[in-house]
């Protein structure tokens, strides 16, 4: 049984946009088809399929009437009429001077429009012969959506490298699997937030209407994670909420980012000694049980990555009431709010002088608004959640072309067996900086070709 010491750590004398919706088009062949099924389909930035029916009469329509076709590649583009195709591949007849920036297995993204209907799709270069290119058809046409910017593959020699904003921090508390922002969340239940002070007390006035008990523990290097709920707690760094002392965890989380221990995750935290010592987290809730606690919710306070400590919240036989995801939205906010308290505050310094590490995922695919980054998940323990901002530096190999600097947010996040996958929207970017990636992306040709897709002509 954990104490529960309210504010016992807290000493604030110790030592703060619309997401882009348009990032997760990726390259066919990148990610396997079945991975695609995770990712959203909805809102008007979302690509979405066309059937095979309409992909042959489409196709059909385009190459009677000539309309125009246009191919987006890695500095650069091309425009031509469809002369053949197949199940296999497109011919697109163009200027022979055009079609040879263009190289066999080069990665492009395709545009062209039917009866005010335009549609696209990623493809390769199979090869260029004279005036005329062939692309290798994927299975899906994609009706185009209203993205700010064209996405293709990332230059060959372009490197981008992102730091974390917690990276020049150093915290003797429990490192999570989760990374959270610090930010002030959106107000529902009416918390003091002019100070920290008066947040605690607002805390602890608001939740003894509704709760037995309630508080705060704070983590530090003397006082450690105690009892398998902390633990759980500190490793997963998401809500742990017991309904009551014999109904199981919940099957499945119903917060869209990720917010509560399942009965599976709490399985895999304690492993095979499960099946041969029993679940500790079942013996402590037994033992409770004979103590008349009812139900119980500990929610974690994270600062980045960090679980700095924890929101205890409880109902025992003095009311007699489970708690729910009423509980886990009220405690989420309270921590997020003390979280971000903290932060201006100064209750974590800096570490002066320390140059953090970059990471270097691999580039799915870049546009001057964003881009869809690849990390494997055996060599980056963190999950960004939505919104985490990033500090991020983009350069070429060639030396005349400056390095691009600016921050994104994490707009969209999604995984395969392998690896974690971040569509990330770019921030506060210099309008040098922005025309310096322009030119690499899109050279000359964005000049000719509109990068922006909403007006792009077809």
């Amino acid at each position: 049984m954990p104490v529960v010491c309210f504010f016992q750590y807290l000493n604030p004398s110790r030592e703060a946009s619309a997401m882009d919706d348009d990032l997760l088009y990726l390259v066919q062949g990148t990610v396997r088809p079945d991975y695609r099924k995770k990712m959203p389909v909805q809102g008007n930035h979302m690509a979405k399929l066309v059937t095979f029916i309409e992909k042959e009469f489409i196709l059909n329509q385009v190459q009677k009437t000539g309309s125009r076709v246009v191919v987006f590649g890695s500095g650069k583009s091309v425009d031509g009429r469809i002369k053949s195709f197949d199940k296999e591949i497109l011919c697109l007849s163009t200027k022979a001077i055009d079609a040879e920036a263009f190289v066999t297995w080069d990665q492009v993204s395709v545009f062209l429009s039917y009866q005010s209907q335009r549609v696209t799709f990623p493809g390769k270069i199979r090869k260029v012969e004279g005036g005329e290119i062939f692309i290798v058809l994927p299975e899906n046409l994609f009706k185009a959506p209203q993205r700010k910017a064209v996405r293709v593959a990332p230059p060959k020699d372009l490197k981008l490298e992102f730091f974390m904003q917690n990276e020049r921090i150093r915290i003797e508390c429990p490192e999570s699997s989760e990374y959270s922002e610090l930010e002030m969340p959106a107000l529902s239940v009416g918390f003091d937030t002019a100070s920290i002070s008066g947040l605690l007390d607002s805390f602890k006035t608001i939740s003894s209407t509704m709760y037995s008990k309630s508080g705060i523990v704070m983590f530090n290097k003397i006082r450690k994670p105690e009892g398998v709920e902390e633990r759980l707690v500190a490793d997963i760094g998401r809500t742990l909420l017991l309904t009551s002392m014999q109904s199981p965890l919940p099957a499945t989380d119903p917060y869209p980012e990720g917010r509560i221990i399942t009965q599976s995750m709490a399985d895999a935290f304690e492993g095979p000694s499960v099946f041969l010592e029993g679940s500790a987290l079942e013996r402590s809730r037994a033992e409770k049980s004979t103590l008349g606690i009812v139900s119980e919710l500990y929610c974690p306070i994270l600062y980045y990555q960090y679980v700095v400590g924890y929101v205890y919240l409880m109902n025992d036989s003095t009311r007699k009431t489970c708690l729910d995801y009423r509980t886990v939205d009220y405690a989420w906010e309270f921590s997020h709010i003390l979280a971000y308290s903290l932060k201006v505050n100064n209750y974590f310094k800096l570490v002066e002088g320390q140059e953090p590490d970059p990471y270097r995922p691999q580039v799915v695919n870049l546009s001057s608004g964003g881009c869809l980054l690849s990390m494997p998940k055996n060599a980056f323990k963190v999950k960004l959640k939505h919104g985490a901002v990033l500090d991020i530096k983009v350069s070429r190999s060639e030396n005349e072309v400056p390095a691009v600097t600016m921050k994104g947010r994490i707009a969209r996040r999604f995984d395969d067996r392998e690896n974690e996958y971040y569509g990330v929207a770019f921030l506060l970017a210099e309008q040098d900086a922005l025309v310096s990636l322009r030119q690499s992306l899109y050279a000359d040709d964005s000049a000719r070709f509109a990068c922006d897709e909403a007006s792009l002509e077809l």
